[in-house]
Order: C-alpha cells, then sequence, then structure tokens
C-alpha cells in the first residue's frame, strides 16, 4: 500500500557526512556537523509482509537518532535543525504496524515524529542520497520482533513434488521503475502480469507459482534471489517493462545472465539501469551481499545458462506470437538478480513504457492475459522437452471457471481467439459457472 504525502521542495545542499548505526535497540546517529537547516519535502509509507518502510524525504543531509519507547510502544524519530516544509503532513493509514503519527518540537529545532505502534517491532534507520528524481532519505524500516513470537506464514504453500516457479515482478513501492508518458510506472505492469501469469502456472497440474512481491512494496535484489533459493525453485522469471530514449522502440526481449559482457549495448545499459534498483528503492549499505557483486563461475554455471538459453528461445517463440519483438535473439547481460541463482533464469520485457502505444496496451487487462498465456505456454514447452516436468495429472485440455474468469479473459489467457473458444464449448459458453468445465481446443 502507497501513501503519500509530497509537498514543496527546500533548499538543497550537497555534501557528505558519516553515519553510524547503534543496533536496533539503541540510538542510530549521525556524528555532528554544521548543517543550514533541512526541511522534510515529503513523506511516505509503504507497507510489505515482512515490514514497513517509512521515508522521510529531506532538502539536505540531516543529524538524527532514533530510538525506542515501551508501554506504549513508540519508535521516536529526532531531526535536529529540522521543520515540516509547509503543506506536509505526516499520515499513516492501512493494516500495517503505526496506529498513528505525530510531530512537534520538544527541544529548540529538533523536529520529533512519534511513530504510535500497535505492537512491538523492531527498528532500524539509515541515510540515502539523491538518486535520480529522489533527494536525500531518511529510511526508517519496522520488521517484527521475533522474541514477542510473531512469525510470518510461509508463503510458498508449494508441494515436494511441485515444479517450482518463482516470478519476480521488478521493481516496486519507493522504486517505480520505468515510467510512461501519462505517468504509467513499470512496477504496476510487472506486477499485474506477474499475477495473472501465477494464476495460469497454478492451474496446470505439473507446477506451482510463487511471487517474490505481491503487493506494492520494495524487495532488494538480494531478498529476491534469496527467496528463490530457499524456495529450491526450479526455475526464476524476472518480469519487466523497458524503457528507451526513443519513443518509436518497441517489442518484448528476454535476457539470461552474461558472463563475459553483454550481447549488446542496450543489454549492457539495461542491466545497469535494472542493477541500480536498489539505490531508488532503497537499500542500505550493509544490506548488499557480496554474493551480488561476483559472478559464478564453476561447471553448474555452463549448464545452468545452456538452460537458460533453451528457457530463452521458447520465451521468444511464444511471445513473438502475440505481439512484437524487440529483439529476436536471447540477449545477455550481467544482470544482478540473475547472477546469484543456480537455476534456469530469464529476464522478461515485456514491452517498453516509453512508447505511449505500448504504454496503453500493456496497462490493459487482455494484453496482460494474452503476455502472460505466452510466458506460460513457453514454460509449458520447455517443461516438456527432456522431461524436466513431473506428469500431468489433470485432463490436459480442459480448463476450470474460476472467480473473476470471463470467456474473453479465458481465450486470451490460453492463447485463442474467442471464436475458437466458443466454437469447442457450443451449450456453455454462453453464461459461465464456477467450476464448469471448457474444453480447450489446441491453438
Amino acid at each position: 500500500m502507497y501513501n503519500a504525502t509530497l509537498s514543496v521542495r527546500g533548499r538543497s545542499g550537497w555534501f557528505r557526512a558519516l553515519f553510524r548505526v547503534l543496533g536496533c535497540t539503541g540510538l542510530v546517529l549521525w556524528p555532528g556537523f554544521t548543517s543550514a537547516g533541512t526541511e522534510v519535502i515529503g513523506s511516505r509509507f509503504w507497507h510489505g509482509p515482512e515490514r514497513t518502510r517509512l521515508v522521510l524525504e529531506l532538502s539536505d543531509p540531516v543529524r538524527y537518532k532514533v530510538f525506542r519507547l515501551r508501554n506504549p510502544e513508540r519508535i521516536v524519530i529526532d531531526l535536529s535543525d529540522s521543520e515540516l516544509a509547509e503543506g506536509v503532513s505526516l499520515l499513516a493509514e492501512g493494516d500495517g504496524p503505526v496506529m498513528g503519527v505525530r510531530s512537534g518540537t520538544p527541544l529548540p529545532k529538533t523536529l520529533r515524529v512519534v511513530l504510535d505502534l500497535r505492537a512491538p517491532w523492531l527498528y532500524r534507520a539509515f541515510l540515502l542520497t539523491p538518486s535520480g528524481s529522489y533527494p536525500h532519505r531518511l529510511v526508517v524500516d519496522l520488521s517484527l520482533d521475533p522474541q514477542d513470537g510473531v512469525s510470518l506464514a510461509d508463503p510458498s504453500n508449494t508441494r515436494e513434488e511441485d515444479y517450482l516457479v518463482v516470478i519476480d515482478p521488478g521493481h516496486g513501492g519507493e522504486d517505480p521503475g520505468a515510467i510512461g508518458a501519462e505517468g504509467s510506472h513499470e512496477k504496476d505492469v510487472a506486477l499485474a502480469i506477474a499475477s495473472r501469469l501465477k494464476r495460469i502456472i497454478n492451474w496446470d497440474s505439473r507446477m506451482r507459482a510463487v511471487l517474490t512481491r505481491t503487493d506494492d512494496y520494495y524487495v532488494s535484489l538480494r531478498k529476491r534471489v534469496a527467496f528463490a533459493m530457499n524456495a529450491s525453485a526450479d526455475v526464476f522469471l524476472s518480469i519487466h517493462a523497458d524503457a528507451a530514449n526513443r519513443r518509436s522502440a518497441r517489442g518484448a526481449s528476454v535476457f539470461i545472465l552474461s558472463t563475459d559482457g553483454a550481447s549488446s549495448e542496450k543489454g549492457k545499459w539495461l542491466a545497469q539501469r535494472e542493477n541500480a534498483s536498489d539505490l531508488a528503492g532503497g537499500v542500505d549499505i550493509g544490506e548488499q551481499d557480496p554474493i551480488l557483486q561476483r559472478t559464478l563461475l564453476d561447471m553448474g554455471l555452463d549448464w545452468k545458462i545452456r538452460e537458460s538459453r533453451s528457457l530463452g528461445i521458447e520465451l521468444l517463440k511464444s511471445l513473438g506470437r502475440v505481439g512484437p519483438l524487440h529483439s529476436a535473439n536471447v540477449e545477455r547481460a550481467g544482470f544482478a538478480v540473475l547472477k546469484s541463482i543456480d537455476i534456469p533464469a530469464a529476464l522478461i520485457e515485456t514491452g517498453f513504457m516509453t512508447n505511449p502505444d505500448e504504454e496503453q496496451a500493456l496497462k490493459q487487462v487482455l494484453v496482460q492475459e494474452r503476455i502472460a498465456g505466452a510466458i506460460f505456454r513457453a514454460l509449458s514447452a520447455y517443461c516438456d522437452a527432456d522431461q524436466r516436468c513431473p506428469r500431468r495429472t489433470a485432463e490436459p485440455n480442459v480448463y476450470v471457471v474460476a472467480p473473476g474468469d470471463s470467456l474473453p479473459l479465458i481465450a486470451a489467457r490460453l492463447g485463442l481467439t474467442l471464436s475458437d473458444l466458443q466454437v469447442a464449448n457450443p451449450s456453455g459458453s454462453a453464461s459461465l459457472q464456477l467450476g464448469q468445465r471448457l474444453k480447450v481446443p489446441d491453438p
């Protein structure tokens, strides 16, 4: 969930300062330095399954301290020589751990922000320097305190015998990804397509799919990788939407890992952009895992790249049947999110947010279903080859109607025309019923 209050930007100063973190239960401090005054020019809350993030946008770097109070539970943030910019309010909405936000000036020139919590939560705070359109930011992350006996449910809901596909919707939360001319965000398109792909995969009795994120919140590249590896995934698919300086650039692309440089300048530029998403998303440098900084050069890597290429070829063939391709070949580049996963992995650019026509198309439900269906059919072909997947335990040519289904959506999802589906089901296509079984003709 995204809550934003944004206002006039204050003055900007450019200088560096050191900071240190004294632990989750102590104070978080920047060493003293002379400041000309700082304004809080915007605030946002992001709610995810494992943490809630408060982002304070700042006109300048700031000296701050953060500490925890109990009975009742509160997190207190003191900003030295600071004030709220005109028009900025601090609001907390939704079902996250923060019940309310208060601010005041208990000491001269000190802005105090108090987070009233529903329960005990751990915290960590850090400063981010300007990145792209983002100014200086103070980030406060809240996470569940394991000492209070609270645990997150296992999101995978998978069986040991499933062929597990981890789908990674790119970007999220603070990191919007590519932004279209009309303000559409790559993060939203990626999540919509990924969610539809998950539903289609879970319809197939051979596979099971899970998402690295299920809503609008940021997941670091390291955690996306760790999620897939901890789940013992069989395939990793990262879903994105492209950007280019040329508004005419269009079509889908598929990328796999390269260990010896990108296969094109476009691939090199794209990898650099995607690998920098942690800067926009707001990751403390202390979170970075060295595994993302090196390429795994072992014998298993050759197998992974060979398998990834086979998967990429199927993806291109299938995507080319539902829309234009930007590149007819499987591209290679050094994507961090692909580097540290020892399984077949591909990054799919579903189209260009910077192309006005494709921006509009990528927001349409039927187009999202067609793309998701094409990815599924490619995955299915890859899965069937060399018997990579378990055998089917359900009828392969039957579709069971689920909530929210319509005949046009089902046809788009399955890569069929509406008339083909109607002809195959002459008596049951007029009005669909939950649980209804539809015959699926060959495309």
